[in-house]
């Protein structure tokens, strides 16, 4: 597939080399850095909890942080504690919602709100992702980064006859991450191993970016940044 455009998901400029995290887990390990985030639906709070560190620990494997989430009267928030200061930017990636959708066409329409969003089918979401990561794939022009994504059963069988039925016909099977287009590739032939790759002018963070965003799972709600000191 051919990225038509790319949207930067995640950006850090970290040394990190110490190893791993876990939910309500206290570590004898001083915390210079906090970030504290608050769920619009305080239902959700451990479900947003889950997703985000999911999100931390994909990109950022062998980072070092206390993740928890506190529940109170008049508020619920999930607590990060790190040891070293955090990118702004990478914080409001873990913020936003991260819906996945593979679609039939490129059709879109505009909502109540004014907001442009796409209308075709959809053939696949979060759920039919198994894998994704960013790999160097040898083309006709030399090496270029990809991303590549391998599919569940379910998501194998759906995306083999969506690709059949769009193979030649110049439709094109666009995916978009929360209503956002990254890619509008044509089909040419089935696919029906449950693998395939994004390609386009990507760099090797840029993919990884890429990547961790189509891995993670979605969050069930919005979430508000409450606090971010270091």
């Amino acid at each position: 597939m051919k990225a038509a455009g790319f949207i930067a998901v995640c950006a850090a400029a970290l040394t990190l080399t110490a190893c791993s995290s876990g939910i309500g887990q206290q570590k004898e390990k001083d915390y210079n850095y906090a970030i504290r985030l608050m769920p619009e639906d305080e239902s959700m709070l451990t479900e947003c909890t889950e997703v985000t560190e999911h999100r931390l620990m994909a990109e950022y494997p062998m980072l070092e942080c206390n993740v928890m989430y506190k529940r109170r009267d008049s508020f619920s928030i999930i607590e990060f504690d790190l040891p070293q200061e955090w990118d702004k930017s990478t914080l409001e990636a873990l913020c936003r919602k991260g819906s996945l959708t593979f679609r039939k066409g490129s059709d879109t329409e505009t909502d109540s709100d004014g907001q442009t969003i796409p209308t075709g089918e959809i053939i696949l979401d979060n759920s039919d992702i198994d894998t994704a990561y960013a790999s160097l794939l040898n083309t006709e022009s030399g090496q270029e980064f990809v991303v590549s994504v391998t599919l569940c059963d379910k998501g194998t069988e759906a995306f083999a006859i969506a690709t059949e039925e769009l193979a030649g016909t110049g439709t094109p099977l666009s995916i978009w991450l929360d209503n956002e287009l990254i890619s509008s590739p044509t089909v040419t032939n089935a696919i029906i191993n449950g693998h395939t790759n994004i390609e386009g002018n990507f760099t090797k963070k840029s993919a990884t970016e890429l990547a961790a965003a189509i891995s993670s799972l979605a969050l069930p709600c919005g979430l508000e940044i409450t606090e971010y000191r270091s």
